[in-house]
């Protein structure tokens, strides 16, 4: 489960807690981005239509979604109306599951967070209790929609 990554870059848009529906999901947040016109040109692109993801920002009050994409581009091939956050190289606890789509995305928040940390605990992984207050509060989902394999990713400690 341990491993350790490269630094990553995550082309997307930023959504604020409070953007969460009733259902705890960001689903209109994430047809919002699906039918954005320059998402999907980046995408197409730089040949990722089959790529999804999803960072989770912890704070200590609250946290931030991304929707968007892990690329492998130069930091300036990012084009206006998108965001790009660096992730740092770590040492992270990572999980692959299989048969997975899209509508893992609109799954409550309240429920995949804690399921994938519970998960990182139960392997021996100590954790902070509120992600926040680590160093790096980063939690990925990384879909590729060919193989349906999701690779869900919690950053323990950056790399020196």
């Amino acid at each position: 489960m341990k491993k350790n990554i490269e630094s990553r870059l995550f082309i997307g848009r930023p959504f604020p807690a409070g953007l969460m529906n009733a259902q705890k999901s960001f689903m209109e947040a994430n047809q919002q981005m699906e039918n954005d016109e320059t998402f999907q040109k980046f995408l197409a692109d730089h040949n990722l239509e089959n790529k999804r993801s999803v960072l989770v920002v912890s704070g200590e009050d609250s946290f931030m979604y991304w929707y968007g994409v892990l690329a492998d581009v130069a930091k300036d091939e990012v084009p206006t109306g998108l965001m790009k956050f660096e992730l740092p190289a770590a040492e992270v606890a990572e999980e692959v599951e299989e048969n997975q789509t899209l509508v893992f995305f609109n799954l409550p928040l309240t429920s995949t967070v804690p399921n994938f940390a519970k998960k990182v605990v139960t392997s021996g992984i100590e954790v902070h209790e509120n992600l926040g207050d680590s160093d790096t509060p980063y939690i990925t989902w990384d879909l590729d929609m060919d193989t349906k394999k999701l690779a869900q990713v919690m950053y323990l400690k950056a790399s020196k």
